[in-house]
């Protein structure tokens, strides 16, 4: 964004290049949801690498402003707008040694550019492997949390068929409270009928172990570490969201307490 005075001037192709660089890599980090400081430190230290020191960067838990000084003494703005979402650590992990690649070799623009869309464009895991990884560690959890080994075995379609009607629902672009509400039912739900259907089973370790897949741990996580690092704001948006995600969790399982007990 340039000011009046500046709009004659024409807009130097590469410092543009490094200011999307820096920013699309600045929202990937802050998407797949890493702290305000590591996205912060990161967008700096890439443009550093690139001989722009004068960049200015502000960055709260659903957007990003950074604004990048010309060698003219003009500058250019950035303006990002980013959403809420589930994060990928892995993504973060990707980033971070993007960023410590480009630190430590100097690559060229255009090259890093390409390495950056290589990682935002990654599919995510197949959904069989999410299904399998749901039923794995809603068991795991049970069984940490006092199941027995029946209630182990119990929890794992349950996770599968959570992790199934979680990908329905964001195929049919339901909002993130619906499907957490939902989901939360339906594994009650599930819990509530296998313990009448096989009464050796604990419904409560069932119901738990299927609502850990749900809880909001990355979330809540990344605002307790962006109140330790001052980004008071980020951290109480980030902690709000995860507080809602459990207020929409406790509905989902009230829900059905309420309907069939």
């Amino acid at each position: 964004m340039r000011t009046i005075t500046d709009i004659s001037k024409p807009v130097n192709d590469y410092d543009r290049q490094i200011l999307d660089l820096v920013s699309l890599m600045g929202e990937t980090l802050l998407l797949n949801g890493a702290e305000i400081s590591r996205v912060q430190t990161t967008m700096e230290m890439v443009a550093a690498a690139y001989h722009k020191d004068e960049i200015d960067v502000y960055a709260i838990s659903n957007g990003i402003f950074v604004t990048l000084r010309h060698d003219d003494r003009t500058r250019c703005t950035n303006i990002k707008h980013v959403p809420l979402a589930t994060p990928d650590l892995g993504k973060v992990t990707q980033i971070n040694a993007l960023s410590r690649k480009i630190c430590e070799q100097h690559l060229p623009v255009n090259q890093a550019t390409e390495e950056l869309y290589a990682i935002v464009h990654t599919p995510s895991f197949p959904l069989w492997i999410q299904a399998i990884a749901c039923a794995v560690g809603g068991s795991c959890f049970c069984h940490l949390l006092g199941g027995n080994l029946l209630d182990c075995f119990a929890t794992v379609p349950v996770g599968i068929l959570l992790c199934l009607f979680q990908h329905w629902m964001g195929k049919a672009k339901l909002s993130k409270m619906i499907q957490t509400i939902l989901g939360s039912a339906l594994v009650t739900l599930c819990g509530l009928m296998a313990a009448l259907v096989f009464s050796v089973l604990n419904m409560d370790k069932i119901i738990i172990g299927g609502l850990i897949i749900l809880v909001p741990g990355v979330p809540f996580t990344s605002s307790i570490r962006d109140f330790f690092n001052g980004d008071y704001l980020s951290g109480t948006i980030r902690l709000i969201d995860a507080l809602l995600v459990s207020l929409c969790m406790a509905i989902g399982v009230g829900a059905v307490h309420f309907l069939f007990m």
